[in-house]
């Protein structure tokens, strides 16, 4: 009877741990979605109103910066990057980094950066887009699978 609990308890474990792993994946591409969609804000507003990067992001509708996985009243690039970077690989990270790295340059240099920047964070979300399904499914059924194994070792 014990031993029955035991083996549900961790077959429970896999489950919970297969769901949070399937969210982390799609939280990863939305993550790369609402920076894409905030750069977009930036540079709209710098192009139309020439406004400084602080202003910008205290201007900003709070679903933009909410996507980002933003803190609370972040006004700073920097600390935007550091609350969503759990959710970015090597390359998204290593252009973020230099994003948030050489924002606040003249207005040409500022609209050229952004449309940089979103061309190649465009480019990296189709890739992780592409790879989502099988990620998606390679998380859940590892998961799944190490919880069966356990359940029968321990039996």
């Amino acid at each position: 009877m014990i031993k029955g609990i035991g083996a549900l308890l961790i077959l429970l474990v896999g489950g919970v741990a297969a769901y949070s792993t399937v969210r982390y994946e799609k939280k990863r591409l939305s993550v790369i979605d609402g920076w894409i969609d905030l750069i977009l804000y930036i540079r709209g507003q710098i192009d139309c109103f020439l406004l400084p990067l602080d202003e910008i992001l205290q201007r900003s509708d709070r679903r933009i910066l909410d996507a980002c996985m933003s803190p609370e009243n972040a006004t700073d690039l920097r600390a935007i990057y550091r609350a969503s970077s759990i959710y970015l690989d090597g390359e998204v990270k290593r252009l973020l980094e230099g994003f948030v790295r050489e924002a606040g340059a003249s207005r040409e240099e500022q609209l050229r950066l952004c449309d940089y920047y979103i061309a190649a964070l465009r480019t990296q979300r189709e890739r992780i887009a592409l790879a989502l399904p099988t990620r998606v499914r390679l998380c859940a059924v590892l998961c799944i699978c190490i919880s069966c194994g356990t359940a029968i070792l321990l039996w």
